[in-house]
């Protein structure tokens, strides 16, 4: 197995503190806290931590495009039609959805328009509901045939 110095070029440093300003790629060894750390520069656009939903839950429906609107419904457990609407920062309890499911699919672009699509209530289900961004959502049914 190769080391570390054959695959950099050079051994790992100990140093007594975190150096000041490194560079990505750069291992040190810190003998004052007794920990082996290294610089790694994450790409733009990755994940970051954002206001916490409300109602904690999984296999829900969603909405949105960005990272400053968002909508999210439906979900388990158990069977839930809460509607919750994200401002970029917060989200906030809205309108529930009118039929309580999981395994649902949602398409939309922001949080004042989307589509709650399909489900287990608890079980399948072809109910459709169209949310308009205030008040309660329109219930609109979609032929199994």
């Amino acid at each position: 197995m190769a080391t570390y110095k054959e695959i950099k070029g050079t051994q790992i440093e100990s140093l007594a503190s975190d150096p000041s300003n490194p560079v990505e790629g750069q291992v040190w060894y810190n003998s004052t806290s007794n920990v082996l750390k290294g610089l790694k520069v994450l790409a733009t656009g990755s994940w970051a931590t954002g206001g916490s939903i409300n109602d904690g839950r999984s296999i829900m429906g969603a909405a949105g495009t960005g990272n400053s609107t968002g909508l999210i419904f439906g979900g388990a457990p158990p069977s839930t039609a809460n509607t919750e609407s994200y401002n970029g920062t917060n989200w906030t309890e809205v309108a529930d959805l009118a039929t309580a499911r999981k395994e649902l699919a949602g398409a939309g672009v922001n949080n004042s328009g989307g589509l709650a699509i399909s489900g287990a209530a608890p079980s399948y289900t072809a109910v459709t509901e169209e949310w308009s961004g205030a008040g309660s959502p329109q219930v609109r049914t979609i032929s199994t045939d």
